[in-house]
């Protein structure tokens, strides 16, 4: 139920559908161009859920604009069909690209809470497929953690210049949210840049960075997007991955010998171990004896 109506962790499912819902449409609305119109326009909601964000747009869509809404959730997809279609265009998508629709043929896409979640080698190919489905000049917003929210993900106070892209959690199933993906306002620049020209931002929404862009036109490869730039800070935000990474091993580590810890205790005063510690400690006695007597009909 909270996958298809709301946020895990924000209350009431149905509430948090709506709310939420609303206070995003008013972030991309403050975004957009002041004589942005979506009068004839045809829009994409990447990663739409259940068309929380979406389902504010039905007067929109209702008066000529197309509304389409993708996600790799089945079960979400399927709900938007059969209370939001139409007139939304719901689209069930594989996990990597390409994704099917269209190149070149929407005026607007949006990206809310997506590439904060996706690992590597996926979010530059994904940034480019939507790249690719886009008009010429038309517009993609995307929002991406670090600064407002780093003490919460990581336990550790912002530093801009030594971040760059990190991606942790990577062992998170889609159910559990996913990996956690911080990205620096530099480095977003100078690597989504190379796509995208940035002509907006909004600070801190929902403790994100917002971004407006507007689509370049150049043809590149994931492997152009990721290419390390002449910034020096480049280097050391892999030094400080590496160093996220390395924390975050040792704190698994941590955590299983505490569960090994915790189950080996719960056997050991279970009745079945004390039950059988006279067969255990037999049988200790009796190996040493074992391979004695084995070792010499050997000789």
């Amino acid at each position: 139920m909270s996958r298809v109506f709301g946020l895990q962790g924000w209350g009431e499912p149905h509430a948090a559908y709506e709310q939420m819902g609303a206070e995003t449409k008013d972030a991309l609305l403050r975004l957009l161009p002041d004589d942005w119109s979506f009068e004839g326009k045809r829009v994409l909601d990447f990663g739409c859920g259940s068309g929380r964000t979406l389902r504010h747009f039905l007067r929109e869509a209702s008066r000529g604009s197309e509304f389409w809404g993708a996600d790799i959730d089945g079960p979400s997809i399927d709900w938007l069909k059969q209370a939001l279609s139409p007139p939304l265009h719901p689209w069930k998508c594989a996990p990597g690209p390409p994704i099917g629709l269209e190149p070149c043929s929407f005026d607007l896409i949006w990206a809310i809470s997506v590439f904060t979640h996706l690992p590597r080698s996926a979010s530059f190919q994904w940034l480019l497929e939507l790249h690719r489905l886009l008009k010429p000049d038309a517009y993609l917003i995307a929002t991406y953690s670090g600064r407002w929210n780093s003490e919460f993900l990581i336990g550790e106070e912002w530093d801009d210049d030594r971040i760059g892209m990190a991606v942790l959690q990577q062992h998170r199933t889609w159910d559990e949210g996913g990996p956690v993906v911080l990205m620096s306002d530099w480095w977003v620049q100078a690597h989504w840049g190379r796509a995208f020209e940035i002509v907006g931002r909004l600070e801190r929404f929902h403790s994100y960075t917002w971004v407006l862009m507007r689509k370049r036109d150049v043809e590149l490869t994931p492997e152009d997007l990721e290419r390390p730039d002449d910034d020096p800070r480049e280097h050391k935000a892999l030094r400080e991955n590496v160093r996220l990474l390395q924390h975050e091993v040792l704190d698994h580590a941590e955590q299983l010998r505490r569960v090994e810890a915790t189950i080996r205790g719960e056997y050991e005063n279970s009745l079945s171990w004390r039950l059988t510690t006279p067969l255990r400690e037999a049988k200790a006695r009796l190996t040493p004896r074992s391979s004695k007597t084995e070792r010499a009909s050997q000789r």
